[in-house]
């Protein structure tokens, strides 16, 4: 029996030979976890780059592993599928410099759709090798956006929003982004949750909202924040949240018809190395943020649950993997399932 000189002392040495142990392959399952508390860690490393790509269905999750340069002289991403029972079912590696930045699992939940810095793939459950959807790019789409059977990203100088049972491109629209601090571009956009508009931010303080069918801006909202590198639409189409950058740093939460702020809507400043997600239906917001996953009722903001994130550096990406499941890819190579 180890001694241990404060309750501190020992969780400490818990987690670094939990790490010790994760690092030389063993996997952390279980089942009986309560709320808060991991039912799966698995060691993936490959090394930091930015890109955490994270999504799940069915049971399965999505994530990408960096791999060192190979005879091609390519070092890029592997995709993962791992499976119900943690075992890599699945797994596909470019042939070429690639990155994975971030995946949503299709409407029909029988695959996912990858924003590579190539395009943009369709990867099916079955382990077929990924499948290009879109037009070949030098540089990754700035976003990625899925719902009711349609996907839509910025492809060069216009935004594209296709329908994926035919692949056919319902809307094309010019758009260039604007440059931030003389060195970022602005453009970000997501579909409604019927995919009937999309809600677009090429500009700085500035969303639009297009209709898909019409290819046609039917409003604009102006308001004070720089430049946002994230937005979700509630479910019911009333709300639209919103990541700032630079400026306030703040998760925003802004009125589909109005445009103005939600009343009551909790601070979020220094809102850095971040991320957030709603639930299926919004019943429930999940924020990371200084190493803690905070849960939030979405109808009224109460918080509900709070946290810590395990064998996390500074930033990790996050996704609801099921009813009451949040997955997490760290940057310290761990990806974790945790029960909520």
């Amino acid at each position: 029996m180890k001694d241990f000189p404060s309750p501190d002392e020992a969780l400490k040495w818990a987690i670094k030979q939990e790490w010790s142990r994760l690092k030389k392959g063993f996997v952390l399952v279980n089942p009986a976890a309560a709320a808060g508390e991991p039912c799966m860690h698995r060691y993936i490393g490959g090394g930091y780059t930015g890109a955490l790509m994270i999504a799940g269905c069915n049971g399965k999750l999505a994530t990408n592993q960096h791999q060192d340069e190979d005879t091609h002289g390519a070092a890029t991403d592997m995709l993962l599928l791992i499976g119900e029972d943690t075992e890599i079912i699945h797994c596909w590696r470019s042939s070429k410099t690639d990155l994975a930045w971030s995946a949503l699992p299709t409407a029909d939940r029988t695959g996912f759709l990858i924003r590579f810095d190539s395009g943009i793939y369709l990867w099916t459950s079955d382990g077929s090798p990924p499948q290009r959807i879109s037009d070949a790019t030098v540089l990754s789409s700035p976003f990625l956006t899925s719902s009711n059977g349609h996907a839509a990203w910025h492809d060069g100088e216009q935004v594209t929003v296709m329908r994926l049972d035919d692949g056919r491109h319902i809307m094309q629209l010019v758009r260039s982004p604007a440059m931030v601090g003389g060195h970022s571009e602005q453009m970000m956009g997501t579909l409604s949750a019927d995919a009937t508009m999309l809600a677009c931010c090429a500009n700085p303080g500035e969303i639009e909202y297009i209709d898909v069918a019409q290819a046609k801006t039917v409003r604009r909202h102006q308001a004070d924040f720089e430049m946002i590198v994230k937005m979700e639409w509630s479910a019911d189409g009333r709300w639209l949240l919103a990541l700032e950058q630079d400026g306030r740093w703040r998760l925003l939460c802004l009125d589909t018809a109005t445009g103005e702020s939600r009343h009551g809507w909790p601070e979020f400043t220094g809102m850095t190395r971040t991320d957030f997600a709603l639930d299926s239906n919004s019943r429930r917001l999940a924020v990371i943020h200084r190493g803690h996953i905070v849960l939030y009722d979405f109808a009224d903001m109460r918080e509900i649950q709070r946290f810590p994130v395990d064998h996390l550096v500074r930033t990790a990406h996050i996704a609801w993997t099921g009813e009451n499941n949040i997955s997490v890819r760290t940057d310290y190579g761990c990806l974790s399932t945790y029960v909520v």
